[in-house]
């Protein structure tokens, strides 16, 4: 089969790598920025991913355009298209279905979560079974990078995050990972593959911009761990998630996940818990999973993504107990369970509180405590 690669970043190199080794899959051009274009490999021309003796689209830009617009362009060409573009596939992927499902091609998104852990491989396998429970997990290297070495070493928040991207784990501009942006468009995806439901909109999340190691000591010495959790749940038609910074137990499964590791563990009646543990991000890892859908096309042996009925997101089906740490009175807000220094349990509240805590402090720090 004949290739394309949208894209010639990391990912993108990383399946030139892979796909050098395999006789089947041959890669035939590169998109690339107009000024990177040294023709006949490297290309800006759009229309590549409609040439006739095409087969495979693998796309690994960023953000929405032009990937959004060479993706459709693709389908409509019945094209089989495999993404690790975790914005736009959680954009679009309710249109990418229609278009496989009118004009023949596919559309496989393995990479857009975890990296190379075969997650979304076992959200649609398991669920052919029976309804998921639901899952929990580590989706952000970046971030599980700076809360593992604030609390092993002792490090403020800056110098790890200064060090998370001499390393490669932080792009320049780490909002998306921080502020929780990348681990809430995983979810919505992975929301939608294991509860069979359209895309469906996550209203409130949480990220880690605002920890400081007063945080961390305070949570060591209640002996708690601290990680970035994405928990999803299902009952009946309804579903929740919650993106947030979660205290745990030393001894989850999920709190000793070091360094920029992920680790999710899916929930069902059948086998209570799976766990998945690995690289959820760079090079090969991503290639590697991006490369594998591709074998799945060239063996007939695609996970199609079904939808049944749209499901509808219910922010009272998990109420917790939240540590914050606020200079704001929220007694005057909520009842509070206890209260040492600025810091406050809460508990039986549901995700919204984390708006309204933001909303009266832009400063405070939230919490799950399990």
């Amino acid at each position: 089969m004949n290739a394309v690669i949208l894209g010639y970043g990391v990912v993108g190199k990383g399946i030139e790598i892979l796909t050098n080794s395999l006789e089947d899959i041959n890669i035939k051009y590169v998109y690339v920025r107009k000024e990177k274009e040294n023709l006949p490999y490297f290309s800006n021309n759009e229309d590549m991913v409609v040439q006739d003796d095409i087969d495979i689209v693998f796309e690994c830009l960023n953000g929405l355009e032009p990937a959004n617009t060479l993706i459709q362009k693709a389908l409509k060409k019945g094209k089989h298209v495999i993404s690790s573009n975790k914005a736009v596939v959680a954009t679009y992927l309710d249109t990418y279905l229609e278009l496989e499902k009118e004009y023949g091609g596919s559309i496989q998104v393995e990479a857009c979560v975890a990296g190379g852990i075969p997650f979304i491989d076992a959200l649609l396998k398991l669920k052919r079974l029976e309804p998921l429970q639901g899952y929990e997990g580590i989706f952000n290297g970046t971030s599980n990078y700076i809360l593992d070495s604030m609390q092993k070493n002792n490090l403020d928040f800056e110098d790890v995050l200064k060090q998370a991207q001499e390393k490669g784990y932080a792009e320049k501009d780490p909002s998306n990972d921080i502020d929780g942006v990348d681990v809430y468009y995983k979810t919505k995806i992975s929301n939608s593959l294991a509860f069979n439901t359209p895309i469906v909109d996550i209203p409130y999340y949480a990220g880690i911009r605002t920890i400081k190691m007063l945080d961390i000591k305070f949570i060591k010495m209640n002996n708690k761990v601290l990680r970035h959790l994405s928990i999803s749940r299902q009952i009946g038609d309804k579903i929740i998630s919650i993106i947030a910074p979660c205290c745990m137990n030393e001894n989850d499964f999920l709190a000793n996940v070091p360094s920029n590791y992920n680790a999710q563990k899916i929930l069902s009646h059948s086998f209570d818990t799976l766990g998945y543990y690995g690289q959820g991000a760079g090079q090969l890892p991503t290639a590697q999973a991006m490369v594998q859908n591709a074998l799945d096309t060239l063996e007939d042996k695609e996970r199609k993504i079904v939808y049944a009925k749209p499901k509808e997101f219910d922010t009272s089906l998990l109420k917790e107990t939240w540590l914050i740490r606020s200079d704001i009175a929220l007694e005057n807000y909520y009842p509070i369970q206890k209260k040492e220094a600025n810091y406050y349990w809460i508990e039986n509240q549901d995700m919204s509180i984390i708006k309204k805590v933001k909303e009266l402090d832009k400063n405070s720090f939230i919490a799950l405590w399990r």
